[in-house]
């Protein structure tokens, strides 16, 4: 069996403190459209909705009432820490007693990756171990530090911007949570996590259209 991990950040400022993922799309709201997204893949036999901490009634509340009737079935609603990277700890761990052998670690502010990219991460992750969607940066990319100063002109070959969902083995995942927890080490996204404990990340052509909602003018057509 495989797994999935939804992952709904705080409260956003840019959004007037109303979350992103309650944001009306299409029929619903973002966070339909996202966990939609998972619950189309039939491997995906359960899928834990990590929320910010006292945010689960205020979920229930929102979600689709034929998304929210999956609580209890495939769906699992954790309510999570104070950083992402505890949120999605807290989610694996409710997810262990079904002993998944493989997940997806999602943004729930990405409602438009499609069931493809979920299937492609999903078996790259099974085969290598660890994977993420990446695409191609459109910009030119330069590093630079404190002071403006440009440092570095990397080429854009070698670069890019990943995305979710991302997949991992779970045990190895969990384990990796569990001590980069122990030991207070803080990562961007799951993959960095997993690289410095675990071992190397591969990837697979992402979707430009699978776009994270950040600003309001993201949501627009």
């Amino acid at each position: 069996m495989d797994a999935a991990v939804l992952v709904a950040a705080g409260r956003s400022a840019r959004f007037g403190g109303l979350k992103k993922e309650y944001r009306p799309l299409g029929p619903g709201i973002v966070l339909d459209a996202s966990l939609r997204a998972l619950l189309s893949l039939p491997s995906v036999g359960k899928i834990a909705l990590a929320l910010p901490p006292g945010g689960l009634e205020e979920a229930r509340g929102w979600l689709d009432p034929a998304l929210a009737a999956e609580e209890g079935g495939r769906l699992v609603l954790v309510e999570g820490g104070a950083e992402r990277a505890d949120s999605v700890r807290l989610a694996l761990e409710a997810l262990e007693p079904w002993s998944p052998s493989t997940v997806l670690v999602h943004d729930a502010a990405r409602p438009w990756a499609t069931r493809e990219l979920c299937l492609a991460v999903l078996e790259l992750a099974a085969e290598k171990g660890a994977a993420l969607p990446v695409v191609p940066p459109v910009d030119t990319i330069k590093r630079v530090d404190a002071e403006g100063r440009v440092l570095e002109h990397p080429s854009r070959a070698t670069l890019g911007a990943a995305q979710t969902p991302q997949g991992f083995r779970f045990a190895p995942l969990l384990a990796a949570h569990r001590r980069a927890a122990a030991e207070g080490t803080l990562s961007t996204d799951d993959s960095e996590l997993w690289a410095r404990y675990e071992g190397p990340v591969f990837t697979v052509t992402g979707e430009r259209a699978n776009r994270k909602i950040t600003f309001p003018e993201d949501l627009l057509p």
